[in-house]
């Protein structure tokens, strides 16, 4: 990159960093702050488990659409790779699916089925769209429209925002790490178990979000690169990049808010109804 580029690339950084990775998806998770802390009740995390699921199963179609959209081969290889694993292929260190093994078991929506059990959810219902709240399928349809959107730059940018979001403090340290929400998530559930050890109920399994935290920073190092190729290519349009990732991180914020708003909801339950 010669110095005028990198000059250019700079300046663009800087508003990627402004309008991306300071948005408060990424940086102030009001649900996931609240969720690390483990005092949810069984209803809380059962909902959950059951908006959660939408995500992973519906996440498919996007992520489809990402790759019948992408707007090029690397991109379209990438998709391909997830989208491979999303269904049960086993991933390299690096993210390729080349030459591994697939099982149904390994499907994540199969996988996070297993990981409800231990709460006593339907696995036939699980991830179904009628289970979904409305900002479930704001969030859906949000991804649809840019993460898998027909214009192949918004779908980039689309991508290099909800990557940096899962990826968000990996292999920075285990505070910068703590903020992650993949993190928030198993330390929450972490704190569940030790308080429920005695109840007579099994822990719930982290298995499924342990994959996750270990395999994004991976997923996160292949977007900035990406970046830094896309914005060399002749007609890259920086300002549309940037509003397509504010635009996927407002979707996935619009699910986080649902759930806050859940939340709130059901700790106004009587505490009889709450033990259900």
């Amino acid at each position: 990159m010669n110095t005028i580029r990198q000059k250019e690339f700079d300046e663009f950084w800087k508003a990627i960093q402004t309008e991306i990775h300071e948005h408060p998806v990424i940086t102030n998770n009001s649900y996931c702050k609240w969720f690390k802390k483990g005092e949810f009740t069984k209803p809380q995390l059962i909902d959950l488990f059951k908006q959660f699921a939408v995500f992973s199963k519906w996440f498919l179609l996007a992520q489809m659409m990402r790759l019948l959209n992408a707007a090029d081969l690397d991109a379209e290889t990438h998709a391909r790779y997830i989208l491979a694993n999303e269904l049960g292929v086993k991933t390299h260190p690096n993210g390729s699916t080349e030459d591994q093994p697939f099982k149904t078991s390994w499907a994540h929506i199969n996988w996070l089925r297993e990981t409800a059990q231990n709460i006593g959810l339907d696995s036939i219902g699980l991830g179904n769209w009628e289970s979904a709240a409305p900002a479930t399928r704001a969030f859906i349809h949000g991804l649809e429209e840019t993460y898998g959107s027909k214009d192949g730059e918004v779908g980039r940018g689309a991508s290099y925002a909800i990557e940096t979001w899962a990826a968000w403090g990996l292999g920075k340290g285990e505070e910068a790490e703590s903020y992650n929400f993949w993190k928030e998530l198993i330390t929450g559930i972490e704190k569940y178990n030790r308080n429920n050890q005695h109840s007579g109920e099994a822990p719930i399994p982290l298995d499924f979000f342990l994959f996750h935290f270990n395999s994004e920073k991976g997923h996160g190092d292949n977007v900035l690169e990406e970046l830094k190729e896309s914005f060399l290519k002749p007609g890259f349009d920086g300002d549309k990049f940037i509003r397509a990732g504010k635009q996927a991180l407002e979707a996935i914020h619009t699910f986080w808010l649902g759930l806050d708003r859940s939340r709130r909801e059901l700790e106004k339950q009587p505490a009889m109804a709450r033990q259900r």
